[in-house]
């Protein structure tokens, strides 16, 4: 009699268990795609096998955390914009690359400072060509892409929190990608990582959650975001490091930090060539984009200074001569989500407008490039 009560019971849970899997299963299959959407902006990406991961052409999905939701559709080119038309003889196109803050990520289309600008300036064009994650080093890999796209400018929004880290980093996202470390003899650096995991090109397989079952699907993303893939390395840096008081590190840190800055400016340094080299010199900036460790959350080592990363790449580019807008002389702690770590609307309208009056004197300045030629303002 105990043995049948219990086999009923083992039976009740098992039925009771797969009832329950079903339910779910059926929930998330009704809610549709969108499910591996909510939370996570890596859906609207693919991989690609010299960056990493980059935009899905047209894709498109609804974004949505406790703090914000909005859609998101990803144009035929391969970035989140308006589809491209072709260039207009009065536009001065200028070409935005950067991470996740560039990207949009806890704004809606039409409030991203690229949108700003675009409004205060209807001559200037922004190709918004932001993907979260990325740092310098793709940028500079992404370089040939964005020619392709006949800019007359080009800036980059270096994220002070991450970049200089991410450059030296094979897995930050739990996705493998490019990264830099110095040569033996310590004057340039080497492209490392390659070749790069190999992986399907959709979002959700991106994260390793796609599968014939929805709730397997959502387990495997689950796992993924606990458990990186083992690569080639780099120096995975803890980001609070680089704003750390370098008398108060050990030897072996220090070295690592001003690696770190090192890397970054030879790579700017490249970016710069290769831009001067492609539209022509004087058509290089820098957008310094803080984040709350600027605003003095998350220091976790002693005698940090949370404007340390800032001046360190502000000193590498008065050495480079390229321009920097510096964004901290308008964010402040207000212009971010309590919970998410991006700006507010309120944070892209302030970048927005610190940006488009330098844009805008570049533009009569410089002028638009056509074929060969040099378009100036007739103002």
């Amino acid at each position: 009699m105990t043995n049948k009560s219990t086999l009923q019971n083992v039976a009740l849970f098992v039925f009771s268990c797969l009832i329950s899997l079903g339910g779910i299963e059926a929930a998330l299959r009704i809610w549709g795609d969108d499910v591996f959407t909510i939370g996570n902006q890596y859906v609207f990406y693919r991989f690609d096998p010299v960056l990493g991961w980059n935009n899905l052409p047209e894709m498109r999905g609804q974004f949505s955390r406790s703090e914000y939701s909005y859609p998101v559709k990803i144009n035929s080119s391969g970035f989140w914009d308006v589809e491209l038309a072709p260039k207009r003889a009065d536009e001065f196109r200028v070409a935005m690359l950067g991470d996740s803050f560039t990207w949009g990520q806890g704004v809606p289309y039409g409030e991203r400072f690229t949108e700003i600008v675009e409004a205060r300036d209807p001559k200037i064009n922004v190709l918004n060509l932001g993907v979260a994650g990325f740092s310098p080093i793709q940028y500079l890999l992404q370089l040939d892409q964005t020619f392709a796209f006949k800019p007359d400018y080009i800036v980059v929004a270096l994220c002070l929190g991450n970049d200089l880290a991410d450059n030296v980093s094979y897995s930050p996202y739990n996705h493998p990608k490019p990264y830099v470390a110095l040569s033996s003899d310590g004057k340039t650096f080497e492209i490392k990582g390659y070749p790069l995991t190999e992986t399907k090109e959709t979002g959700t397989y991106l994260t390793g959650a796609a599968s014939s079952l929805r709730i397997v699907g959502l387990v495997k993303m689950l796992y993924n975001l606990v458990h990186k893939p083992k690569g080639e390395g780099g120096l995975d840096m803890d980001e609070p490091l680089l704003y750390a008081s370098i008398d108060k590190l050990s030897l072996h840190d220090r070295q690592r930090v001003a690696d770190a800055f090192k890397l970054n400016e030879m790579l700017l340094a490249a970016i710069k060539k290769k831009v001067d080299e492609t539209l022509g010199p004087d058509r290089f900036a820098v957008l310094l984009v803080p984040t709350k460790l600027e605003m003095g959350q998350y220091l976790s080592y002693p005698g940090s200074d949370r404007d340390a990363v800032a001046k360190g790449v502000l000193v590498s580019l008065q050495r480079l001569d390229v321009p920097a807008i510096d964004g901290r002389q308008v964010i402040v702690k207000e212009d971010f989500w309590k919970v998410d770590g991006h700006w507010r609307p309120s944070g892209h309208k302030k970048i927005g407008e610190l940006l488009a009056p330098f844009l805008s004197k570049a533009r009569t300045e410089k002028g638009t490039l056509s074929g060969e030629r040099r378009v100036l303002s007739k103002e």
